[in-house]
């Protein structure tokens, strides 16, 4: 019974910690950066909802940066994926505003920080918009 008790006390306190992520790049649309598209970094739990959800948007040059932290009390590891909402299409003639397109990266492990301020910083650098991705989803408008 003291071991099952123990192992019930135990895990949870080895498997939490602060984790934390932080991700920069810049985001183009054929040749121009890609103004105001937003970024949204989450971290997907198995119970209990999303850990942390952080908002940007580019920059008037197409750059971001956007970082997310985790706390111990959450029970769990991070999950990162970022989500990217833009209106470039692959032909510029195909705009159909107001409707967004979408698609979700996963944050590589590596850039997975232990702390709440993220050490290693994973540079995407340029991200075409125009070149379809895997998953690519227009929004519902």
């Amino acid at each position: 019974m003291f071991v099952i008790i123990f192992l019930l006390i135990a895990i949870p306190l080895v498997v939490a910690r602060e984790q934390s992520v932080r991700a920069v790049g810049t985001l183009t649309c054929h040749g121009v950066p890609a103004q105001y598209a937003e970024l949204q970094l989450v971290s997907k739990k198995v119970f209990g909802g999303d850990a942390f959800a952080r908002d940007v948007f580019t920059d008037p040059s197409g750059y971001f940066q956007i970082a997310g932290y985790i706390d111990p009390s959450t029970w769990s590891t991070i999950d990162a994926r970022l989500y990217i909402w833009h209106k470039c299409y692959e032909k510029p003639y195909e705009q159909s505003d107001p409707c967004s397109n979408w698609f979700e990266i996963a944050v590589p492990k590596l850039y997975i920080n232990e702390g709440p301020l993220a050490q290693k910083t994973w540079d995407m650098g340029e991200i075409r918009l125009e070149v379809p991705k895997d998953g690519q989803k227009l929004d519902a408008c």
